[in-house]
């Protein structure tokens, strides 16, 4: 029998890697299947991922310079100013509010359409206003007309337009609602009224209701600046002859008489007053300055930042101010550090309006099977979207491959094999999220043989952490094991015949 010299450990253990490397390089060159960990954040081929539902806009109507022009105004419109017009024969009337988000992106113009009610002609902000309120619970956008007296709402689409307070008194007009509220105030001089907040009440709107206010004393004022409501209250910032100060008022719908108080007072300016109920503060521009108080009882006046300020609005859902005059205002911390300026030009003070975004699905299906010699590949099919969003496309993950991607095409290019994670994302649009799609590109090379084992020895022997270990995976994971195992057995029966 012919002996054999027994084989040192080591050259054993040795021999029996390289056979190990062979057959997982040999699987991974046959199939194109790769042992790395599926990129993190990869979401299935075509299915949406998460983006936020919500986006907090502010609601003003835009200033012009040239006359408002829609072909619905018709060629001799019975009246046409910068803000809108209304149609011969008073049959409608037409007008504009736009939307910016608080980084100044998405700057959008929404045409006001008032064509049906019995006040058709006046409904419309198309003289211009003072100011805009919003509902947001009823998704309602409110206003009250510069030139003709008189309240109206609209649905935050433009649609369902109503009357609901009607002319019949003039002079400097403010109005305020609290959100879900039944009422909305308003003002005529120093007159406090109150009207229905859903418009439809009475065909012809409504005249109002004349409160009282007591509890004030000696203190009397001359004007009302602005008003806001919030937490069951009304206030308002007026002007006195000495000084300026901010009224509370507890509203009753139950009489018409309400109770009121001093909150703020010997200001040298309060042009305008808007609420902070999630951190208890009251705001107010003077003109030079942003000013805020702990709105509970007043205390604790602080100026948050000094320049042209002539009114302050706070956005704690973005924590952020936005201040400043009829141009270009400016954005700001909670703390006044300047973050940047919105370019635009408005006739009102802006409000904050939520609106609940609208998701867009991406759905990407090409061909994912490429081989080197397809480089540069243009996708066998294009990403799409439910919404208006543009496309773009952006690797995610290169592994091994070095693929990059025209964004506006989708055209891939490599330069070995491997896999290649690339993403198509539809842009934000109006009041449509952003959503976004990934697609897992699996590159071969179809002239190389099972004798080549290129870059195989990087591959890990076992899963990582989070590794996709289906299909193509799981196979080669298991024949290396079990060439393993037949590996070590057959050195075993060897050693054990000698």
């Amino acid at each position: 029998m012919k002996s054999y010299k027994k084989e040192p450990a080591m050259n054993r253990i040795s021999r029996t890697i390289n056979n190990i490397v062979l057959v997982a390089g040999t699987i991974s060159v046959l199939t194109g299947a790769s042992l790395a960990a599926t990129p993190a954040g990869a979401s299935p081929t075509g299915a949406p991922l998460s983006a936020p539902t919500q986006v907090t806009k502010l609601v003003f109507q835009p200033t012009s310079s040239t006359n408002f022009t829609d072909p619905i105004c018709g060629a001799t419109p019975a009246g046409v100013t910068t803000n809108g017009c209304r149609t011969a024969g008073n049959l409608a009337s037409y007008s504009q509010v736009s939307f910016i988000n608080l980084d100044g992106s998405n700057l959008t113009t929404m045409r006001v359409d008032c064509t049906s009610g019995s006040a058709t002609n006046w409904q419309a902000p198309w003289e211009g206003v003072q100011r805009i309120a919003v509902d947001q619970s009823r998704n309602r956008i409110l206003w009250e007309m510069s030139s003709e007296p008189g309240i109206s709402s609209v649905d935050s689409d433009g649609t369902d337009c109503g009357l609901i307070a009607n002319g019949g008194y003039y002079g400097t007009k403010r109005i305020a609602i609290e959100s879900g509220a039944n009422f909305i105030y308003s003002t005529q001089y120093t007159n406090l009224r109150r009207f229905p907040a859903i418009a439809g009440s009475s065909p012809t709107g409504e005249s109002g209701t004349n409160l009282t206010l007591t509890g004030l004393g000696s203190f009397t004022f001359t004007s009302v600046n602005d008003m806001a409501a919030a937490g069951g209250k009304l206030y308002m910032a007026v002007s006195s002859n000495t000084s300026e100060a901010i009224i509370e008022v507890t509203l009753d719908e139950t009489t018409t008489s309400q109770q009121a108080r001093v909150l703020i007072q010997d200001e040298t300016a309060v042009n305008n007053v808007q609420v902070d109920s999630v951190n208890n503060r009251i705001y107010w521009g003077t003109g030079s300055a942003v000013r805020r108080a702990v709105l509970s009882d007043g205390s604790g006046i602080t100026t948050v930042a000094t320049g042209q300020y002539s009114w302050a609005v706070p956005v704690p859902a973005e924590s952020k101010i936005v201040a400043g005059g009829y141009t270009n205002p400016t954005v700001m911390d909670m703390s006044g550090n300047i973050l940047g300026t919105l370019n635009i030009n408005t006739n009102t003070i802006p409000v904050p309006i939520v609106f609940t975004l609208t998701g867009q699905t991406v759905t990407w299906s090409p061909n994912t099977n490429l081989d080197l010699s397809d480089s540069p590949a243009t996708p066998s099919a294009l990403a799409a979207s439910s919404g208006p969003g543009a496309i773009q496309y952006s690797v995610l993950n290169a592994g091994t491959t070095g693929c990059t991607v025209i964004p506006s095409t989708g055209v891939l290019t490599f330069a070995t094999v491997g896999t290649c994670v690339v993403r198509a994302t539809t842009a934000a649009s109006g009041n449509y999220a952003s959503g976004n799609a990934d697609v897992l590109f699996v590159i071969t090379d179809r002239n190389a043989t099972t004798t080549t084992a290129a870059a195989v020895t990087t591959t890990p022997l076992l899963p990582a952490t989070g590794q996709d270990t289906s299909s193509g995976s799981l196979v080669a994971f298991f024949l290396i094991v079990t060439g393993l195992a037949m590996l070590v057995l057959g050195v075993r029966r060897r050693s054990a015949v000698h």
